[in-house]
């Protein structure tokens, strides 16, 4: 049962679905490698492999070079939140910033930055588990992220409704999830909280 009693729940991931971290991240990786690969060729997230490191130097070189912090805005993003706050949707924002020694504070300080006023956030480790988070929230209506790994647990679990896959090249292996090609499609279908 949702803490806030019958109010269901929006709930976004941050990076490459708020956030366009993805730009920001190849940029830093092409500084550190001089790899010139672009995002587009991404399909998984072991980019360690395709930039010639391992993906825990990657991780290093994101804290040292700040590269969450420059993450900017995906388009429609502050409509999407806006959108659903006035749906009648409480906002939360799952991410698996987790990692980060002060993920927490950046990523407040970037939502903040941004205009995203969001009524919840949660940190999960890297490849944590976005489900149990789900799981204790209760009453999810809409549940949007780029990895199909957290996006398939989380669209089996009874209290939420609707997965929503924001589509990157590195979940176009799926071909089952829901799509959404643009935050104004998650505006668009958005129904009603009630």
């Amino acid at each position: 049962m949702s803490p806030y009693g019958d109010i269901p729940y929006a709930v976004f991931d941050l990076d490459d679905v708020l956030a366009n971290l993805r730009d920001h991240l190849m940029a830093m990786l092409h500084r550190r490698t001089g790899r010139e690969i672009h995002w587009s060729e991404w399909r998984d997230y072991e980019l360690g492999g395709l930039y010639g490191t391992g993906n825990e130097t990657i991780m290093a070189w994101v804290l040292e070079d700040r590269v969450l912090e420059e993450a900017t805005l995906e388009p429609h993003a502050a409509d999407a939140v806006s959108a659903a706050r006035r749906a009648g949707y409480r906002v939360a924002v799952v991410t698996a910033r987790g990692w980060h020694p002060q993920g927490e504070a950046l990523t407040r300080e970037w939502l903040e930055r941004q205009g995203l006023a969001v009524d919840e956030l949660y940190l999960v480790p890297a490849f944590g588990d976005k489900a149990t988070v789900l799981e204790a929230l209760g009453q999810v209506a809409y549940f949007v992220d780029d990895h199909v790994g957290h996006l398939y647990p989380a669209q089996a679990l009874p209290g939420v409704r609707r997965a929503l896959l924001v589509d990157r090249p590195w979940n176009r292996h799926d071909r089952e999830m829901h799509r959404l090609f643009g935050l104004d499609e998650f505006v668009a279908l958005l129904e009603p909280a009630g």
